[in-house]
């Protein structure tokens, strides 16, 4: 009897030794990795539990500001290449060098997904003589073309002819209209600013060069910018989020924006589009004809013209206000581009980026669910996975035990049997 207890005794010990040596470790692994994942998750819930809070409103106010002072230094370089044009040979071959040396990267889609390549600065330079006339057009492929590419409104050479040797005009963004539709079906708009600098030889005044700047350069710089996340964007941000930044030239239109279709631009028959304003808004705005001036959006949204005239005064800073039941947030900085035409304080306009306070707090708390899901997901099946090691790691400590106290046993009656073995017993 005291022996199968004895045996007994053994058998047990061995197995405990094993489960403390195999399956408690196992069990305490699993407990830890539960933990851990719960606490990795509600480290991120509270991540992407956001408000918008005073020191996001700064960092955006300063990004606004950023985005502001590139445009300016971009607009400074575009400034010495109109007096380098106006100095070049008046040859075809001169032209097209000059167009094909200028070149800035610009996002895009592709098969190959997004990518960045390289699109001319200039749309065209051209030669216009003494009184007005075109004599030579290089358009950015390098290929000489006849005609006038300009609209027939546009001042440039005029505002040019009387200008000083060194200066030179810059106007205003001006492109084809792009109506609601149209922007629907993905065209975008393709506007250009129109440089201009007289021309002298030794004669006096000869005429003036002309740069078509791609205004698309100018988009680049907000285009792909959502004012809540870090970095640049490279997918196609989407106003009707209200998480966007935008420019405003210096008479208050509009001129880089998500929506193309309320950047104001000219007609097919080269004709002014109209001004969105309070008489024409509810046709327009489902048309998407014509553009936006934000002097005359006082009456949707009072605080655009009050931003513009502090933007105008060379203020930067934000807005947090209430519209349509809708909590805004909206920085303003001036950019701070002083060439010909554009005086201080005003510069050339300002850079604005937009927040929907409450669809973003919104879009925060599905983020939050959604990690919580996950989070279960991932803690169920910990728990299934350690509970199923757990009989399997029992039932394989139960073998190996078994196994070694057989192998004991046998051992044990190995040396029972040898000659000369005393039993106790």
């Amino acid at each position: 009897m005291d022996q199968e207890a004895k045996s007994s005794f053994s058998f047990a010990s061995i197995a405990v030794s094993f489960f403390i040596l195999i399956v408690l470790p196992l069990t305490i692994t699993g407990v830890i990795i539960s933990k851990g994942v719960v606490k990795v998750g509600e480290e991120a819930t509270q991540a992407n539990l956001r408000i918008l809070d005073d020191s996001q409103k700064l960092s955006i106010g300063a990004r606004a500001q950023t985005v502001a002072d590139a445009v300016a230094q971009f607009l400074s370089d575009v400034e010495k290449d109109v007096r380098i044009a106006s100095i070049l040979p008046r040859d075809a071959g001169s032209y097209a060098t000059f167009l094909k040396s200028n070149t800035r990267g610009v996002i895009e889609s592709s098969q190959a997904g997004i990518v960045r390549i390289p699109v001319p600065v200039y749309h065209e330079i051209a030669f216009l003589n003494r009184e007005g006339n075109t004599v030579l057009r290089v358009i950015s492929d390098g290929t000489a073309v006849t005609g006038d590419g300009s609209y027939a409104q546009e001042e440039f050479f005029v505002r040019a002819k009387g200008l000083a040797p060194g200066e030179f005009y810059m106007g205003p963004v001006v492109g084809t209209d792009v109506s609601r539709e149209e922007a629907a079906a993905g065209k975008k708009f393709e506007g250009v600013i129109r440089l201009a600098s007289p021309v002298f030889d030794s004669t006096g005044f000869a005429g003036v060069v002309e740069l078509a700047l791609n205004a698309v350069h100018l988009a680049e710089f907000t285009d792909h910018i959502v004012p809540t996340e870090p970095g640049m964007v490279f997918a196609d941000v989407q106003a009707d989020d209200l998480n966007y930044a935008f420019m405003v030239y210096q008479n208050g239109l509009i001129i880089s924006h998500p929506a193309d279709y309320v950047i104001w631009g000219y007609e097919e028959n080269g004709q002014p589009a109209p001004v969105w304003d309070e008489t024409n808004y509810a046709q327009l705005s489902q048309t998407g004809d014509g553009g936006i001036n934000v002097l005359n959006m006082g009456f949707l949204d009072e605080n655009l013209p009050k931003i513009h005239a502090l933007a105008s005064e060379g203020r930067s800073g934000s807005l947090t206000y209430n519209l349509n039941d809708t909590r805004i947030f909206t920085a303003y900085a001036p950019i701070p581009y002083y060439g010909n035409g554009f005086s201080k304080p005003q510069g050339f306009g300002w850079v604005g980026m937009i927040v929907d306070i409450d669809r973003y707090h919104n879009l925060s708390q599905e983020k939050v669910e959604e990690i919580r899901a996950k989070v279960e997901r991932w803690q169920k099946s910990s728990i299934v996975v350690v509970f199923v090691s757990l009989i399997l790691l029992f039932i394989i400590a139960l073998i190996l035990a078994r196994g070694l106290y057989r192998s004991i046993q046998r051992a044990a009656k190995d040396t029972d049997s040898m000659p000369g073995h005393d039993d106790e017993d």
